[in-house]
């Protein structure tokens, strides 16, 4: 496993690297032009799951790295050993993500952490998206899935309950980043304007509406510091294939 990862030219295998040099998750962040520290910790756990076996307990975790598994059995030589070793682990990854129990404390965290950032009502952008897409990745391969990009002036509470969030919605929505700024609106512009010219956006998909786009957190924090704007992490969930 560790030849593998050695050799792993993704984001997971430079964690891996990284952590041999002695490299902190700051140091990380900074050398993988990422704004916050969270991918660090969450490929930290991936690792251990693979050299280890240490399963997460995080369903969205166990299931990021499942899917990891899944691709090296399919496109990476190996020994018959190996191959039943990770078809075990594989298996015991896949039962941790499918645990309706864990499913439910990890999505209950992220809603009371979501609330708890509504209750501030600060002006600005906020990013959020339903636990269904975390789950089921819009693009697999690189963790992009569908997030709501959409501004508020007074308060991300209001926004939402004056959308219907509790009738409308099939899932209470997770919060993922709040980017304060009293001109919201003109940013809200700013951050869709990005989002189209990389071609994030929601495409023929009749799920979304305008502010839905197939993205990742990466890409908005990367927006965001270029606009200048503080980023607020609520909550951390994305790891992908890269």
């Amino acid at each position: 496993m560790r030849a593998i990862l050695d050799e792993d030219d993704t984001l997971l295998g430079q964690v891996y690297r990284h952590d041999l040099a002695g490299l902190t998750p700051a140091q990380m962040a900074e050398a993988e032009g990422n704004e916050g520290v969270g991918f660090v910790y969450t490929y930290r756990t991936q690792i251990r799951a693979l050299v280890e076996g240490e399963i997460p307990t995080s369903p969205t975790i166990a299931q990021q790295a499942a899917r990891r598994v899944r691709k090296w059995l399919k496109t990476i030589a190996m020994s018959a050993e190996l191959k039943a070793d990770l078809e075990d682990l594989e298996s015991k990854l896949t039962s941790r993500a499918e645990d309706v129990s864990a499913q439910s404390k990890e999505i209950e965290s992220a809603v009371t952490a979501t609330a708890k950032a509504e209750a501030v009502g600060a002006p600005g952008i906020y990013v959020y998206t339903l636990p269904h897409y975390l789950k089921h990745p819009v693009d697999p391969d690189t963790g992009k899935t569908l997030l709501k990009v959409g501004h508020s002036a007074r308060d991300a509470y209001y926004r939402a309950g004056s959308a219907g969030r509790l009738t409308a919605l099939p899932e209470d929505p997770i919060l993922l980043r709040i980017y304060p700024v009293e001109e919201s609106a003109a940013r809200e512009k700013d951050f869709h304007g990005w989002l189209r010219d990389a071609d994030h956006n929601a495409g023929r998909t009749k799920r979304g509406g305008s502010e839905w786009f197939v993205t990742s957190t990466k890409f908005l924090d990367r927006v965001a510091k270029s606009l200048g704007l503080e980023i607020r992490v609520v909550n951390d969930f994305e790891a992908g294939e890269d």
